[in-house]
């Protein structure tokens, strides 16, 4: 028995790696038959599983239009009241008498997991069929062009080691492979055009860049002439990958309206460059109760249900005082996230502290940014962040490095001290990178914790059973 019977014609075989794809990640949330599986014979298997199944997804192609078999099926599945939601994989009419369909459009997908062919089909069957399953955590995002989780090296102006385009070039040089920029050191009159080349660099390279609202900058520097208008000029001409959206920085208090301020936002700055706008969520605040993180999970889930985004983003600060409530909110996030019929990353604005990344890795975000890399560094013995004048204790760490290029920057005393800092971090940074997605991938993020924190992590344990059972 199973939830989705999948009605195909196998004489495109083009179009059977499309199809299995398809099941393959329908299989993530929901039980599904195809005939590939088939054991038995036709007039004795189909008629049965089509009985069966709750819901039948017939895939559109002209050979399924001119298929005899498809079309019993399809009046079989019709006759016994079973749900048709098709899917069409190629620009055909579909078998006669079945056009009245509402499909879901496939012809331009290429076997990516957040498509948004995906994402709306897998609603529409959450319409019919509850998942039994939360969804699978994606190992990347659109099967490329970044790999989760994510450390997105940030860039700014304020209150750093390294100015902007330095910045820019170190990560250039290094190979970064995630880089956030903020658009109020992207504002023309601010911004050296260098910049503008260094960043078209990076995304030649394979990097991706995400371009920041410009808020925290503003919000730091007290400055109320940052304004969206200025946030639409800091964008144009700038090589970018994605957006994050103008920040709703004092959202209502009702979840409801909350959410469609955000909504909002994100589709107002839409207007202002063809990249995908990423939304922001801020947590409501009174000066009394400090933010109110009971309503995020709601907000959150809110805004993903209608936008289906590539990631959403929540700022750390807000998530609550402590590590461990930060931890806790950042699951009940998570929760919410999770009965949505398809997998939605998670950004947290602001997160480099090593110790803060693992645990709340663990606790289900996906991506993170930080200027911890220029701002301070790291003792890569204790996982612990120091003052950045303090990299001359450090400096015996060279060896430890894994890129031959720090390697060889950190030896040569020519080079300028802060430079040679932050490529410490950086090469530091990578290798956690590298060591999230493993733990990742096995599911468990716990032996990395136990390493990262030390004793520490003992004491977490403890404080959060539900996080490292």
């Amino acid at each position: 028995m199973a939830d989705i019977f999948i009605s195909h014609s196998s004489k495109t075989p083009e179009r059977l790696k499309r199809v299995g794809r398809l099941v393959e990640l329908l299989s993530d949330r929901w039980s599904v038959w195809w005939d590939d599986a088939l054991v038995g014979r036709y007039t004795q298997v189909i008629p049965s599983e089509i009985g069966l199944a709750t819901c039948i997804v017939p895939i559109w192609t002209h050979a399924a239009s001119a298929s005899d078999a498809v079309h019993e099926e399809l009046v079989l599945a019709r006759n016994a009241g079973k749900h048709i939601i098709p899917a069409r994989m190629e620009n055909c009419a579909a078998p006669f008498a079945f056009g009245a369909y509402s499909d879901v459009d496939f012809t331009c997908w290429d076997g990516e997991a957040d498509h948004p062919a995906v994402l709306q089909l897998a609603r529409k069957l959450a319409t019919i069929l509850p998942p039994p399953a939360k969804p699978k955590r994606l190992r990347g995002i659109g099967d490329g062009p970044l790999e989760l989780p994510a450390l997105f090296m940030s860039v700014s102006s304020h209150e750093t080691q390294v100015e902007p385009l330095p910045a820019v070039q170190a990560l250039r040089i290094f190979g970064a492979d995630a880089v956030l920029v903020s658009a109020y050191d992207l504002l023309p009159l601010r911004r050296d055009n260098a910049m503008l080349l260094e960043l078209a660099n990076i995304r030649r390279q394979g990097g991706l860049v995400l371009v920041d609202s410009g808020n925290y900058e503003a919000s730091r520097l007290k400055d109320a002439s940052w304004t969206q208008p200025k946030f639409k000029q800091a964008l144009k001409d700038v090589p970018h990958d994605w957006v994050f959206s103008f920040d709703v920085m004092e959202p209502s208090r009702g979840w409801k309206k909350a959410a469609r301020q955000v909504i909002d936002a994100v589709e107002a700055n839409r207007k202002f460059t063809s990249a995908p706008v990423l939304p922001i969520v801020h947590a409501p605040y009174t000066r009394k109760r400090g933010h109110d993180v009971a309503s995020l999970p709601r907000v959150v889930h809110g805004v993903a249900d209608a936008l289906t985004p590539p990631m959403i983003a929540v700022p750390e600060r807000e998530l609550g005082r402590g590590l461990a409530e930060r931890a806790a909110t950042v699951q009940r996030i998570r929760q919410a996230l999770d009965t949505l019929p398809f997998y939605q990353p998670l950004h947290l604005l602001g997160t480099g502290n090593p110790w803060s990344i693992v645990v709340l890795a663990a606790a289900g975000a996906d991506s993170f940014d930080g200027l911890e890399w220029c701002r301070v560094v790291v003792d890569r013995e204790t996982n612990r962040l120091n003052h950045f004048q303090h990299f001359d204790l450090f400096t015996y760490q060279s060896g430890q490095a894994e890129s031959p290029l720090v390697t060889e920057v950190l030896k040569n005393d020519n080079i300028d001290f802060n430079a040679r800092a932050a490529f410490h971090n950086l090469d530091y940074f990578a290798q956690l990178r590298d060591e999230l997605r493993h733990a990742a991938a096995k599911g468990s993020f716990e032996a990395l914790s136990a390493r990262i924190l030390g004793s520490s992590h003992r004491i977490l344990a403890r404080k959060m059973p539900a996080l490292f059972p």
